[in-house]
C-alpha cells in the first residue's frame, strides 16, 4: 500500500519540480545581458560596456629537482626564473639558455598565450641534445621529463589555423555520425 502512495506522490509532483527548475534557470541571465526578443533560440548579446581584457600574468619558468605528482611539481625548487614580457609587435626575443647543475624533472611554465613563450628542454648542458618543448600556458601545470638545460623565448606569434591543415577525423564525419569510406 505504501509504495503505492509514494509512486502516486511522486509522478503527481514530477511535473511541478520540473516547471519550477525551469523558471528558476530562466532567471539565470549573466548580469549586464541584452535579451532583446523571445523567439524560442537563445541568444545572450553580453554587456557592450564590460572590460573584456585579460590582466597580465608574469611570465614565470619554476624548476623543480623532483618529478611531476598528481597536480604538482616534487621536490625542492632549483630555479626560478622571471622574465620580462616581450615587445608588442617586436618580433620574438633572443632565445636564452639556462643551465641546471643536476639534471631536473618538472617544471611549471605560467604566461599569458598572448605572451608567446616557449621552453625547449634538453638533456645536455648549453641546451644540447633538444628533448621536448614546453609552451607557456596561464595555468600552473607541471611539465615532466629529466633535462640539464633549457632555452626560453617569448613573442612567438600564433600559428596560422589554416597552415596547419584539417583535422585527421574531418572526412570520416557525417551527420554527427561516423562514416567509413
Amino acid at each position: 500500500m505504501h509504495w503505492r502512495i509514494r509512486r502516486l506522490v511522486s509522478h503527481s509532483l514530477l511535473p511541478f519540480v520540473l516547471f519550477f527548475l525551469t523558471v528558476g534557470g530562466l532567471e539565470s541571465v549573466p548580469a549586464g545581458a541584452d535579451v532583446q526578443e523571445d523567439n524560442g533560440q537563445v541568444n545572450i548579446n553580453p554587456d557592450p560596456t564590460f572590460n573584456n581584457t585579460i590582466p597580465e600574468l608574469p611570465i614565470t619558468a619554476i624548476i623543480f629537482s623532483g618529478v611531476p605528482g598528481p597536480y604538482k611539481c616534487r621536490g625542492r625548487i632549483v630555479m626560478s626564473v622571471e622574465i620580462p614580457p616581450p615587445v608588442p609587435a617586436g618580433g620574438p626575443t633572443t632565445a636564452r639558455c639556462y643551465n641546471f647543475a643536476h639534471p631536473v624533472g618538472c617544471g611549471n611554465f605560467v604566461a599569458s598565450k598572448e605572451a608567446g613563450c616557449e621552453a625547449k628542454l634538453f638533456a645536455e648542458p648549453d641546451c644540447k641534445m633538444y628533448l621536448n618543448t614546453a609552451v607557456f600556458i596561464p595555468e600552473d601545470r607541471a611539465v615532466g621529463g629529466l633535462w640539464r638545460s633549457m632555452e626560453i623565448k617569448c613573442g612567438i606569434p600564433p600559428p596560422d589555423p589554416h597552415s596547419l591543415g584539417a583535422p585527421p577525423l574531418q572526412g570520416l564525419l557525417r551527420g554527427g555520425q561516423m562514416g567509413m569510406g
